[in-house]
């Protein structure tokens, strides 16, 4: 019995030893650290491209006046000017908040009709005639500066100032008188090339960008803006009266300032990290102040200088929605849902 415990007691005692040993030796081993976990790299900027259907209608009107203001004298009103255009746009965004961004386009407008009326005393009784629209053109360019004062993992809202130009060209073809005088008595044929308006707008924007990121893919965006000002530079041109006693050398000239507003909604989903697909709409109207805007008869007149230059109110109304497809370059890592 003695003998037992004496064994056990020396088993016991030299693993202890042992025990220690192995310790002692493993704190005197280097020890390995574990592997750093993969940091991948964010680039401080962030591009995106993309191209855009743009189909839309819009409406112009200008409304002329004698050369004190006072009465009407015609209205001149296309309506339904059906367009399709072609459109590229991009974004440029730094970390900082800082982001540019722009967009530009061209299409053709293919249909849409002419009411041109003419007021008494000028003309007795009143006269309405309607033309069709067709075979005109507009495009389109702006360009933004914005810094975003808003900005976490679901919202980012930044102001912006930048640049827009319209440019815009309306013929109206054939005549057919629909009330009161006999001016296009008899009809004139749709072959016939009646009216050109030709319409330049260079306006100043101020707004607010929103980005509201629904989830991982989804992203809606709205961007509103308000244009304190903007430049008309239009030409309009009777072509039947050109040349004609009492008619015109060519285009008479339509100038004046103006304001206006642009409002765009986008609802866009990203397939990849990269790619994305969206749907929108947007409203844009810039119109001058009434009797803010001139004719300029005084320049286009046979002889030049029988006519006065008359008070004008100018505006320009479009309208549509757009399907858009973009890609993306740089930016946030990629997350682990795509």
């Amino acid at each position: 019995m003695g003998a037992t415990l004496k064994y056990t007691a020396l088993a016991t005692l030299g693993f202890s030893v042992a025990l220690a040993g192995s310790a002692f030796a493993a704190d005197l081993m280097p020890i390995k650290a574990p592997p750093a976990a993969y940091v991948p790299t964010v680039s401080a900027w962030e591009f995106e491209i993309g191209a855009r259907y743009f189909g839309s209608t819009g409406r112009s009107q200008y409304d002329l006046y004698d050369a004190a203001g006072a009465a009407m004298v015609s209205r001149l009103t296309y309506t339904g000017t059906t367009a399709h255009a072609g459109e590229a746009f991009g974004r440029l965004d730094h970390s900082s908040g800082v982001f540019i961004k722009g967009f530009g386009g061209f299409g053709g407008i293919g249909e849409g009709k002419l009411q041109d009326e003419d007021f008494p005393p000028f003309v007795v009784p009143y006269s309405s005639t309607d033309s069709r629209q067709r075979n005109g053109d507009f495009s389109y360019f702006s360009a933004d500066l914005g810094y975003n004062v808003w900005s976490n993992n679901a919202f980012k809202v930044g102001a912006f100032a930048g640049y827009f130009h319209y440019s815009e060209k309306l013929d109206a073809f054939g005549c057919t008188q629909t009330a009161g005088s006999a001016i296009c008595v008899p009809s004139i044929p749709d072959s016939v090339h009646v009216i050109r308006q030709e319409t330049d707008w260079d306006a100043l924007r101020i707004g607010v960008n929103a980005q509201w990121f629904l989830t991982d893919r989804l992203k809606f965006t709205l961007d509103a803006a308000w244009i304190p000002y903007a430049s008309l530079d239009a030409r309009d041109t009777h072509l039947l009266r050109i040349g004609v006693p009492g008619g015109f050398t060519g285009p008479t000239r339509q100038t004046g300032d103006g304001y206006g507003v642009m409002i765009e909604g986008v609802l866009s989903y990203a397939v990849t990290q990269n790619l994305s697909l969206g749907v929108g709409g947007r409203y844009w109207r810039i119109e001058t102040g009434a009797h803010e805007a001139t004719m300029h008869f005084e320049e286009s007149a046979i002889p030049v200088g029988a006519f006065a230059p008359q008070k004008l109110t100018f505006e320009t109304e479009r309208y549509g929605g757009f399907v858009q497809l973009s890609y993306k370059f740089g930016g946030a890592p990629v997350m682990a849902s795509y």
